[in-house]
C-alpha cells in the first residue's frame, strides 16, 4: 500500500495522522498544499469530485492509498485501523476549530469495539475535542468509551420509535439499552438529547420521514425509559437531499405531539460550525 497525504501548514489534524503512521512504521509521502501547490493543484483537479470542501475550504488531511480517498482525521484513522469496516459509525465531522464529530458509538459493528475505543482515544490525545453521538443502542460500549474520559460533549439522538429503528438506524433498540444511554448522557456535564425527525427509505425504497405521530411514540418511549416528563429534549429535523426541507414552522406539529410525554420539548435549529 502506497500512501500519499496532502496536508496544510500547522494542521493539528494532519499531525495526528502523521504520528499514527509513524508509530506503526508505515511509510508515506506528504505534500503540503502551499509548499507543494503545483503537485496539490494537479491532484485536486484530477480528483475534484471526490474531495470535500467544508465552509472554510478543502478539508485536510487528504489520504490516498491508490484504492480510496479519505478526508478528515476520524475517517482516515478509522480506515487505517480497520479498513472500511468502521464506515457505518465514523463519518465526516461537522465540527471545525479543534472539535471533531462524526462518531456514532451505537453503530459500531460487532467485533470493532476495541478499534472504536482506540480511535476516540487517538483523536482526544492528539488534541481534538471530541463530540460523541449515540442513538440508544450499544449502551455497554457507550459506557466503556465515556469511562475513558476522552469525550467532551455527549449527544443522544433518538431517531424514531423502537419499531422504526431497524429501518432508520439499521438495528433493533432495547428499552433497557435506551434507559442506560439516557442515564449516561445526562450524567455528562455537556450533553444534548435530541428527538430527530429522521429520513429513511420506506416501502419500495422511497425516502420518507418520521411523522408527528411516530415522534410522539418515540417521546413516550423515552419517558418510559427515564420516567421524567421534564427531561429536556430538542426536536431537530434531519435534512436530506430528495425531501423537502423542514423549517421550524413545519416542526410545530411534532412539538405538540411530543409534549404529551415530554413537556419541555423544544424545537432546535442546527448550530452553525
Amino acid at each position: 500500500m502506497s500512501i500519499t497525504l496532502y496536508t496544510a501548514p500547522d494542521c493539528l489534524r494532519c499531525k495526528i495522522v502523521k504520528e499514527f503512521l509513524a508509530e506503526r512504521g508505515q511509510e508515506y509521502t506528504a505534500f503540503d498544499f502551499k509548499a507543494d501547490k503545483d503537485i496539490f493543484n494537479a491532484y485536486y483537479r484530477a480528483n475534484r469530485s471526490a474531495i470535500y470542501r467544508n465552509p472554510e475550504g478543502v478539508e485536510f488531511p487528504i489520504f490516498d492509498d491508490g484504492t480510496v480517498i479519505r478526508q478528515g482525521t476520524g475517517e482516515i484513522l478509522a480506515y487505517l485501523l480497520s479498513g472500511r469496516v468502521l464506515e457505518a459509525c465514523v463519518t465526516r465531522s461537522e465540527l471545525l476549530h479543534g472539535w471533531i464529530s462524526g462518531l456514532n458509538v451505537s453503530a459500531c459493528p460487532a467485533g470493532q469495539e476495541d478499534n472504536f475505543v482506540t480511535l476516540v482515544r487517538l483523536l482526544a490525545k492528539g488534541g481534538l475535542t471530541v463530540e460523541l453521538h449515540a442513538d440508544g443502542r450499544r449502551a455497554d460500549l457507550l459506557k466503556r468509551v465515556l469511562d475513558e474520559g476522552h469525550v467532551s460533549r455527549m449527544v443522544l439522538d433518538v431517531v424514531g420509535p423502537a419499531g422504526l429503528y431497524p429501518a432508520v438506524a439499521g438495528g433493533e433498540l432495547a428499552l433497557d439499552d435506551l434507559k442506560q444511554s439516557i442515564a449516561l448522557t445526562r450524567g455528562y456535564k455537556e450533553h444534548l438529547i435530541r428527538l430527530v425527525v429522521s429520513a429513511y427509505a420506506g416501502e419500495g425504497g422511497a425516502l420518507t420521514r418520521v411523522t408527528p405521530v411516530e415522534a410522539a411514540e418515540a417521546a413516550k418511549m423515552v419517558f418510559e425509559a427515564c420516567g421524567d416528563r421534564m427531561l429536556p429534549v430538542f426536536i431537530e429535523a434531519q435534512q436530506v437531499q430528495g425531501l423537502e426541507k423542514l423549517e421550524d414552522q413545519a416542526l410545530l406539529p411534532y412539538r405538540s405531539k411530543v409534549r404529551a410525554s415530554l413537556v419541555k420539548a423544544e424545537i432546535r435549529k442546527p448550530e452553525a460550525h
